[in-house]
């Protein structure tokens, strides 16, 4: 590959870079606080900072690189999109709440939280997505 060309791919990714990171901090900001309104309120503006950096691992591991798919081809509000958020969604948190609490079994597919958290966390990163990054405006 010439190297004007690997400029010119270095200064698109560049320019998009802002709006990938707007999109991950507003997505995790609003998902922590939804979690910590629903809890009561307890953990407060504390509890907000915490969740927001449990939450951003899964976020950079499985949702940015499905976004980064996605905006290549933008469609914003897309329910495909959305679906397929969820599906990641899914496997995230299972796979991430398994790791945290050193336990493999299917035990957490049975739980209202599993679906909640996961169903909330895509709507979330998919509203986020379609307002920072989608920028073609169509129908699905």
């Amino acid at each position: 590959m010439e190297l004007w060309k690997i400029s010119q791919k270095v200064s698109e990714l560049s320019d998009v870079i802002p709006y990938y990171f707007f999109s991950l901090v507003s997505s995790c900001l609003s998902l922590s606080t939804v979690l910590v309104v629903f809890s009561l309120g307890t953990w407060g503006v504390i509890g907000i900072i915490v969740i927001s950096f449990y939450v951003v691992i899964p976020y950079l591991l499985f949702a940015v690189p499905v976004q980064v798919l996605f905006n290549k081809h933008p469609k914003k509000f897309s329910l495909n999109y959305f679906c397929l958020y969820i599906f990641f969604s899914l496997l995230a948190v299972f796979i991430y709440s398994s790791v945290l609490n050193f336990d493999f079994s299917m035990d957490i597919l049975t739980t209202k939280n599993y679906y909640a958290i996961s169903l909330l966390a895509a709507l979330l990163f998919w509203f986020w997505d379609s307002v920072f990054l989608q920028k073609k405006s169509s129908a699905s």
